[in-house]
C-alpha cells in the first residue's frame, strides 16, 4: 500500500480501510454503474443527456456520479466506518424511483439471454467452485402472485415500516421514499452498503463482527424488524424489491449466477416492503419474499409472524444526507 492509501481516510478519500482490506469508492462504484448499464437499468436521459432512470412519476432521476458518493460517504463517515468494520463492504446503488414493474421486465431479459447463452449457474460458495448450470423455464422466467402483481407501484405497497400493523405502521409510499434524503442521498437513489455474503448464515450460524451479530435464517419478520431496530444495527433496513431485483440483475450479469436461491436455504425475506392490508383477514400483514428455485425467480409473499426454513433476511446501510 503507497503513503497516498496508509493516510487514506473515508472522509477524505476515494478508499479507506476496513476489516478486510481496502475499500474503493472508485473501483466499487465502476462494477455498479457498469453493471447498472450492461442490463440496460440505465437509459440516456434525453432532457438531462445524462444516464439514469425515468421514476414512476416520469421524471429524470440521473444516477449519483461518483463525486455525489464521496460527499455521501464524507456526511456519514462515522457511519460508514463503523459498518465496514461490521462487514458491510459493497456499494450498492438501487434506483428507487424506477417503476418495479419495469425492473421485473428488465430482469427477465437478463435471465432469458443468459439462458440461450448457457451461462446461468447456482450460486458458487467460492469461487473456485465448479459451474452447475441451472434450467431456465423460457416461458415464464419470473413468477409473480397475483396480489404482488396488483400492488406493486401503487399504495398498497408499503415501505420501511417501524412494525407490522395494519394502522401505525409509519411506513411511506414510493414517491415519499425517492425524495427521502435520509434513505435516498441522491433523489431516487438508495445509497448504500451491504454485505458481499452469497448464501446468508443458517440458523445459529452467524458470526459476531465488530460486536454485530449477523442475520441468520429461521426467524419471522417481526423479529427481524425488531432486531435492526437496535442500537447495533443503526442505519441499517430490510431490502425492498427494488433492492432485490437490483441485486439480483447485477450478480447474474456479473458472475453468471442466480442469487439467494432457494434450494440453498437462501430465500429472501424484503423486510423493507409491506402489504398492510389485502383485503382479507388471514392474508393481512404480508411481507414480500423474493428467490430463485429450481427454473426461475419467485416473487411472492407471507405473512409477517411466519417463521420458515429457508427464508432469511438481509440488511442495507443505507446512507443519507
Amino acid at each position: 500500500m503507497n503513503k497516498q492509501e496508509e493516510s487514506n481516510d473515508l472522509g477524505l478519500s476515494k478508499t479507506a480501510r476496513t476489516a478486510e482490506g481496502v475499500f474503493s469508492l472508485e473501483k466499487e462504484y465502476a462494477r455498479t454503474i457498469n453493471a447498472l448499464n450492461r442490463t440496460g437499468i440505465l437509459t440516456l436521459l434525453p432532457r438531462s443527456d445524462n444516464l439514469g432512470v425515468i421514476g414512476i412519476d416520469g421524471k429524470e432521476y440521473p444516477v449519483p456520479t461518483q463525486k455525489q458518493l464521496q460527499e455521501v460517504f464524507t456526511r456519514n463517515k462515522d457511519l460508514v466506518e463503523r459498518k465496514m468494520q461490521q462487514g458491510f463492504t459493497q456499494l450498492q446503488l438501487t434506483p428507487i424511483a424506477i417503476p418495479i414493474s419495469q425492473l421485473i421486465e428488465r430482469v427477465k431479459t437478463v435471465v432469458l439471454t443468459h439462458a440461450v447463452a448457457r451461462k446461468i449457474f447456482r450460486t458458487k460458495q467460492n469461487s473456485t467452485d465448479a459451474d452447475i448450470p441451472v434450467h431456465v423455464y423460457t416461458g415464464e422466467p419470473i413468477w409473480i402472485w397475483d396480489r404482488v402483481r396488483q400492488a406493486v407501484d401503487t399504495p398498497n405497497l408499503v415501505y420501511f415500516p417501524q412494525a407490522y400493523t395494519d394502522r401505525n405502521h409509519q411506513g411511506l409510499m414510493k414517491e415519499d421514499v425517492m425524495h427521502e434524503t435520509r434513505l435516498c442521498a441522491v433523489p431516487g437513489w438508495s445509497v448504500g452498503l451491504i454485505e458481499p455474503i452469497l448464501i446468508m448464515p443458517q440458523q445459529g450460524q452467524g458470526k459476531v463482527i465488530g460486536r454485530r451479530k449477523q442475520l441468520e435464517e429461521y426467524s419471522t419478520p417481526h423479529d427481524y424488524l425488531r432486531t435492526l431496530s437496535t442500537p447495533t444495527y443503526q442505519g441499517e433496513t430490510g431490502w425492498t424489491l427494488e433492492d432485490f431485483l437490483t441485486h439480483f440483475i447485477n450478480r447474474l450479469e456479473t458472475t453468471n449466477q442466480v442469487s439467494h436461491d432457494r434450494y440453498d436455504n437462501n430465500a429472501l425475506w424484503l423486510l423493507g416492503s409491506y402489504m398492510p392490508n389485502s383485503g382479507e383477514n388471514r392474508l393481512k400483514r404480508l411481507v414480500p419474499v423474493g428467490y430463485w428455485y429450481r427454473a426461475r425467480l419467485y416473487l411472492s409473499v407471507h405473512r409477517s409472524g411466519n417463521r420458515l426454513r429457508a427464508w432469511v433476511a438481509r440488511s442495507t446501510v443505507r446512507l443519507g444526507t
